[in-house]
């Protein structure tokens, strides 16, 4: 009896050894989880020295030992604690395909667990991370506030945030105060709600409500951290109502507070540049000096070295003093915001020099015309100096009166006024002078927008050409398109299509019928009558050239097309059509092709552009295969993502949004579009950043 009581005690022993082995597993992950959530949090404290590098490793280990209760203790009832773990680290790490993951797997293995509603949670922030929003809402949707009121509160104040996000300012501000009735007078998140309502309210303009709101925010005993962030958000408020003084009272309030000394420094920024904003440029002056001083080798230093070279620059026009004050910021914290934003501006002010230098050492006034854009696009777009920028574009559009660059520069203008001077009147003045002086440039389109002024003619020209283009497609003879190119440049001068369609006819007489002597003179009118469209130019340089002459020999390579090829295979210049190479295209691909809504290729200074309208769309050099969704394999079907990336002037893929595709695929294919690497797009000889759409195939993998 006594060897039976042993052997059970000794499996009961084992047993109870067994669970404490994969019990303790699970208990060293979740206190390394714990360490790793100090650290990240930490992390965001004025000062801190961790990097997310740091936080992102710890967060590793606990992925790695939850891991192991996966692995070896299939059985264990920490199993399912475990993956909720790993979902929670994966998504600080920022791998949030696999946070999902693990999410849909506690879901689907563990259907009646308590951890259901947290991992619902969890994933819903992992689906917002990349951009799903329908998703994400619906899971944060599934909450009760009487199963789970702290789980209800936080989904919400999700989706409220959420709509912040999405630019809805006003369903942000109701969904905040809709969580708000939700809340007792104590609950720790009504401080996180009312500083919501406050800071939308604030995107608004609404800046007395805001400040109630803040208000609020204070009077709900918020954390260090959100009172910090809110009294800061008062002094703003104040700036922008340009309560001066009301500001610095309200910066010098956040000093008297001991718990909030930690942000001393970032108080103190604040606070000189307001003096700076009043003028006060001397005081302003003294507080960077002393911050600089205080705080070497930090982000609170390079701020300040930043700030005193903007005045250098701005204030001053001491530009080599304002470069070695950038220079100093780099050397403090080349990476902070104020490090990174330092360096951009030596680059800035070295192109500075440089374009005037170009401008100033050509004889030939219109060979200045090129270096002076460049100039002003500096002023304006990277140095934040609208009224240099102004002074500039005037003198081109003194120098260029007469060019195909007067119409830009005019337009430039207008933009400087109504953008950056916020002077309507000045604005409408020069959109109107643009509209009236060059009617049929693409610059008069857009400033007819600005404007909201319609124009008739333009679609009804529209219809015509599409009129047009449709017989020749149905196989009409030259003769009854010719009828309606005739009418469009007839009836419709004035119209952004009259050009086109002048230009259209005279390609006809000279490609299809074969009449030089008829084409000759229609490309004078066009030359004549739109010299400043992309149109005008193609025709000066027919009439100038060869092109017309019937003795001369056609050579063997020349891109011209016979009697027989379609009209978009000449050298006509527009984006829409057939590549000038392309000599064997068939008759139905016509003439040009206008899109629907014509929308020209407008583009002042360095902005974000459309692949479609660049000289040169990026090209992918690196593609990596797509991994089929796990989820999707019960199904097993083939599946397409369009996406729209945006692909850096370095060739690196931004920022990505879905256009289509099933749901389901819609995490793996950002995750894959986003390692891809691009031979970036041209445009005017240089490479750009532009948006370029894509679309990647799902294959099923093989059983």
């Amino acid at each position: 009896m006594s060897r039976l009581l042993y052997i059970a005690s000794l499996c009961f022993f084992c047993l109870a050894s067994c669970k404490s082995v994969y019990y303790n597993t699970f208990y060293n992950a979740k206190q390394k989880y714990l360490i790793a959530d100090q650290k990240r949090v930490e992390s965001e404290t004025p000062g801190s020295r961790i990097t997310p590098a740091t936080y992102r490793a710890l967060y590793q280990r606990v992925i790695v030992k939850a891991s192991i209760v996966l692995t070896y203790y299939p059985k264990s009832k920490w199993f399912d604690d475990s993956l909720l773990l790993i979902g929670k680290a994966s998504y600080w790490r920022e791998d949030y395909a696999e946070a999902l993951t693990k999410f849909q797997e506690l879901q689907k293995n563990f259907p009646q667990s308590e951890l259901i509603p947290e991992s619902r949670y969890w994933q819903g922030l992992s689906l917002w991370a990349v951009n799903r929003i329908p998703d994400a809402r619906a899971a944060f949707s599934l909450f009760d506030a009487k199963a789970d009121a702290e789980l209800y509160g936080l989904a919400n104040l999700a989706l409220a945030e959420m709509e912040a996000a999405q630019d809805n300012r006003e369903d942000a501000i109701a969904s905040y105060r809709a969580l708000l009735k939700t809340l007792d007078k104590k609950h720790k998140l009504r401080a996180k709600a009312w500083q919501g309502v406050g800071n939308n309210l604030l995107e608004l303009g609404r800046y007395d409500e805001a400040l109630e709101a803040y208000q609020n925010v204070l009077q709900s005993k918020p954390d260090t951290k959100t009172n910090f962030e809110t009294r800061v958000k008062i002094g703003e408020t104040l700036e922008r109502q340009r309560e001066f003084d009301k500001a610095l009272d309200a910066y010098r309030q956040i000093l008297k507070i001991k718990r909030l000394r930690i942000y001393e420094a970032e108080t103190q920024l604040k606070q000189a540049h307001v003096h700076h904003r009043k003028g006060q440029h001397e005081t302003a002056e003294e507080i960077y000096s002393a911050i600089a001083k205080k705080y070497p080798r930090s982000e609170y230093s390079a701020a300040a070295f930043y700030r005193l070279g903007l005045i250098e620059q701005k204030e001053r026009k001491d530009l080599e003093k304002a470069k070695e004050l950038f220079e100093k910021a780099v050397r403090e914290d080349r990476g902070s915001d104020a490090g990174a934003l330092a360096l951009q501006r030596q680059k800035d002010l070295r192109a500075l020099e440089r374009y005037r230098k170009q401008a100033d050492s050509v004889q030939d006034s219109q060979k200045a015309l090129a270096p002076l854009f460049n100039l002003a696009e500096l002023y304006l777009f990277n140095l934040g100096e609208p009224d240099s920028a102004m002074g500039i574009y005037q003198r081109v559009l003194g120098l260029s009166d007469s060019s195909d660059l007067a119409p830009k520069a005019r337009y430039a203008i207008g933009l400087v006024y109504a953008d950056s001077l916020k002077n309507e009147t000045a604005a409408r003045e020069q959109f109107q002078l643009l509209i009236d002086q060059h009617p049929h440039t693409p610059y008069a389109l857009e400033a007819r927008a600005r404007l909201n002024q319609t124009h008739a003619d333009d679609a009804l020209a529209e219809a015509r050409f599409l009129e047009a283009e449709n017989l020749i497609a149905e196989g009409a003879t030259a003769e009854e398109a010719i009828t309606l190119y005739r009418q469009i440049a007839d009836d419709y001068p004035h119209s952004v299509f009259a050009p086109q369609a002048l230009f259209a006819l005279a390609w006809t007489y000279e490609n299809d019928l074969d009449q030089l002597d008829q084409a000759k003179t229609l490309y004078e009118q066009v030359r004549e009558r739109y010299p400043l469209t992309q149109y005008g130019k193609i025709a000066t340089d027919k009439l100038e050239g060869d092109f017309l002459n019937p003795h001369k020999p056609m050579p063997a390579d020349s891109t011209l097309a016979d009697t027989t090829a379609s009209p978009s295979d000449t050298t006509m210049a527009d984006t829409t059509a057939v590549s000038p190479s392309d000599t064997t295209a068939p008759r139905t691909q016509t003439l040009i092709q206008p899109k629907p809504a014509f929308k020209p290729n407008v583009i002042i200074g360095g902005g974000v552009m459309e692949a479609t309208d660049a000289d040169q769309e990026p090209q992918l050099i690196d593609e990596i295969e797509p991994e089929y969704p796990e989820a999707a394999r019960a199904e097993g079907k083939p599946a397409m993502v369009m996406l729209r990336l945006l692909v850096s002037k370095d060739g690196n893929v931004g920022k990505v949004q879905v256009l289509s595709g099933p749901e389901l695929f819609h995490s793996a294919a950002i995750e894959v579009a986003t390692q891809y690497k691009f031979e970036p797009g041209i445009h005017e000889d240089v490479p750009r950043d532009m948006w370029h759409d894509i679309s990647i195939y799902f294959e099923p993998p093989e059983e």
